[in-house]
């Protein structure tokens, strides 16, 4: 009986010593970071086995995202060798939560909510017996869903010089205001707000706008990520009351077409001038090349007249000059006038007060 005993013993010691060794060859892997089954869900040998297989599986890095529109992000990572698998985790409440498991090393979270930070780890496994073995969590990399598409742009008011765009809240960052100027959308501001004010615009004119929200999922970096744009919207700026540059210029084109108009005398004997084959060949060349080179320093002119600032009706000034250059050629028939109109914002010689001053030069 004592022999049985003493055998039992000894078996029951080697069994134990077996058992413990496992055991603290898991217990010195979950150090490193690597997760085992619990020891007494297998056998000695199956839990050895599993140490050594956790022992291999590797961390997950280069962790990276894409978003690809505003409710879904696909994370991309490198690939771990000898990995069986992946699981990826999405931090919710402070703790990271499993979203699911995938053979490869990319992975869409789908059905996330617009214009939302949100962190993601994964880590690598492998299965030994019909148990997940893994290995170290990867960083954790954050990032964000796009917005989505701006609703409701419209105009709130006009001015001479400036356009109020408003619209719909929706969540982000902020908004991207753009302009169509010569056929190309350029950003030309942004607003936390749900309105704008585009101002230096030219009176009666029009102009096309249209917005995007953005989000950017990091403020520490140039992160952003945009919602689709909206709508396009028009809005033509009232005509000033008072007289603009652009006014001027409009008003000296229109003249300059009208002295050619009355400049009979030179249509039929452009070709007899000294400089015809040499400065000019045809009846517009002259017109561009005197328009171009006549300057009140040297060319000749009977008066000059000026316009003040303040002045509001661009109209009767227009048609005053007409009547102007009607006496001039009526006076002088043999001559080309050409219209020569400078800024004087210190007033000019016959005019103290800020001023246009326009001369028909000959």
């Amino acid at each position: 009986m004592g022999n049985y005993r003493e055998s039992g013993d000894v078996l029951f010691m080697k069994n134990g010593m077996k058992k413990t060794a496992a055991v603290v060859m898991a217990a010195m892997l979950i150090g490193t970071g690597a997760v085992v089954p619990a020891a007494e869900d297998m056998g000695i040998f199956s839990q050895t086995a599993i140490v050594a297989e956790a022992a291999s599986v590797g961390k997950v890095t280069g962790l990276k995202s894409k978003t690809l529109s505003n409710s879904e992000i696909q994370l991309n990572w490198s690939k771990v060798k000898g990995a069986s698998g992946y699981t990826v985790y999405m931090r919710k409440n402070g703790k990271y939560n499993k979203l699911g498991d995938c053979k490869g090393t990319s992975y869409t979270v789908k059905k996330l909510p617009n214009a939302t930070r949100e962190n993601f780890k994964v880590r690598a496994y492998k299965t030994v017996k019909g148990k997940k073995v893994y290995g170290e969590y990867s960083a954790n990399w954050n990032t964000a869903t796009n917005p989505q598409a701006c609703k409701g742009l419209k105009v709130s008011s006009v001015g001479t010089d400036s356009v109020k765009l408003s619209w719909t809240k929706i969540g982000c960052t902020n908004y991207r205001i753009y302009q169509n100027i010569k056929g190309k959308w350029k950003e030309i501001g942004k607003t936390t707000g749900t309105s704008y004010t585009v101002k230096k615009l030219a009176p009666a004119t029009k102009y096309q706008f249209k917005i995007r929200a953005c989000k950017q999922d990091d403020k520490k970096t140039n992160n952003n990520h945009y919602g689709k744009y909206s709508g396009v919207v028009t809005a033509t700026t009232k005509k000033s009351d008072k007289i603009t540059q652009a006014d001027i210029d409009a008003m000296k084109k229109e003249l300059q077409e009208y002295s050619k108009s009355k400049a009979t005398y030179v249509k039929e004997h452009y070709t007899e001038f000294w400089k015809y084959g040499i400065e000019y060949n045809t009846l517009e060349e002259f017109f561009d090349y005197y328009a171009k080179n006549c300057t009140p320093e040297e060319s000749s002119y009977d008066d000059v007249y000026t316009i003040p600032f303040g002045e509001t009706n661009i109209d009767e000034v227009t048609d005053l000059f007409k009547r102007k250059l009607d006496f001039e050629y009526k006076e002088r028939n043999d001559v080309y006038y050409v219209v020569y109109i400078e800024t004087c914002p210190n007033g000019h010689r016959i005019n103290s007060k800020p001023c246009w001053a326009i001369y028909f030069l000959y």
